[in-house]
C-alpha cells in the first residue's frame, strides 16, 4: 500500500501525477482537514483528489478537530517555535486513520518534498526507512530531486494549475509572511480576529510585528516595513511532516 500524505499543494498534485505515469500500485491519497484552510482551499482540494479518482487512486479526506477548537483548547495559538499545531492537526489524525487501515505498519507513506523546494530542504533524502512521525513505516520522497521546471511539467500534464504559493490548507499559518498576509480575504481576517477575542490572545507576536492583533498586522504587511516579516526559510512549517507541499 503506497499512501500519498496530501496537502493539495503543487508539489502533491505533481506527486499525484507522477504516480500515474510511473504506475505505482495500490495508491491511496489521503488529506487531513485542518479547519483552517483558506476560502478557495476546499475547491483546489476537490481537483486534486478528482485527478487521483481519475487514475483509479483511493481518495480519503481526514478529519481533525479543527484549528479553532484546538486553539480553544490550549487557551493559545501556537508560536513559530512551538508549533503544536501540526501535531495535532495532521500527525495525530493521519497516524490514527493509517493505524486502521494497515495495522501492521507495512505501508510506505509518500511525500512530494523536494530538494529545490528551499535551503531548509536541500538535504532531503529519497527514503526514510522507519519515520517516527508515521508510526514506524517507510517515508518515500520520489521527486526528491525534481526541480520546480520538473514538477511544473507533471502538472501540465495533469491539467492542474501551478499556484504562485505554498499549500493554504492553514491559512494563515503561524508563520505567515507579508505576502500571506495580503492574500487574506475580509472573512478569513475577520475569522483570526473572532477567535483572538475569544481567547483573549493574539495569533501573532506583538514584539515582531509593533502591532497588536490580526488587523494590527495587517497594517504592518500593507505598510510594507521590514521588522517582522519571516524568510521563508526560516518558515519552513514541521518540515518531516511535508506541510506546505
Amino acid at each position: 500500500m503506497n499512501v500519498i500524505s496530501s496537502s493539495a499543494g503543487n508539489d502533491s498534485a505533481a506527486l499525484i501525477q507522477w504516480a500515474h505515469e510511473t504506475s505505482l500500485p495500490n495508491v491511496t491519497v489521503a488529506y487531513i482537514n485542518t479547519g483552517w484552510g483558506s476560502r478557495k482551499w476546499p475547491a483546489r482540494v476537490d481537483r486534486v483528489e478528482a485527478l487521483a479518482l481519475s487514475y483509479g487512486f483511493k481518495a480519503v479526506r481526514i478529519n481533525s478537530k479543527g484549528m479553532e477548537q484546538l486553539v480553544r483548547e490550549r487557551k493559545g495559538f501556537p508560536g513559530n517555535g512551538m508549533q503544536f499545531c501540526t501535531t495535532e492537526l495532521k500527525i495525530l489524525p493521519f497516524l490514527e486513520w493509517i493505524d486502521g487501515v494497515d495495522p501492521a505498519g507495512l505501508a510506505t507513506v509518500v511525500v512530494g518534498k523536494r530538494r529545490a523546494e528551499s535551503v531548509a530542504r536541500r538535504e532531503t533524502p529519497e527514503f526514510i526507512a522507519s519515520s517516527e512521525i508515521h508510526g514506524g513505516r517507510r517515508l518515500w520522497h520520489p521527486l526528491y530531486r525534481h526541480t520546480d521546471e520538473q514538477r511544473n511539467e507533471l502538472l501540465k500534464r495533469a491539467g492542474i494549475e501551478v499556484l504562485p504559493h505554498r499549500s493554504r490548507e492553514c491559512h494563515p499559518c503561524v508563520n505567515a509572511n507579508r505576502g500571506d498576509f495580503l492574500s487574506l480575504t475580509p472573512g478569513e481576517i475577520e475569522r483570526v480576529n473572532d477567535l483572538e477575542v475569544a481567547i483573549g490572545k493574539p495569533m501573532f507576536r506583538p514584539k515582531r510585528f509593533s502591532a497588536l492583533g490580526i488587523y494590527g498586522v495587517i497594517q504592518w504587511a500593507e505598510k510594507g516595513r521590514d521588522r517582522g516579516d519571516i524568510d521563508e526559510e526560516i518558515a519552513e512549517c514541521a518540515s518531516l511532516f511535508g506541510c506546505g507541499v
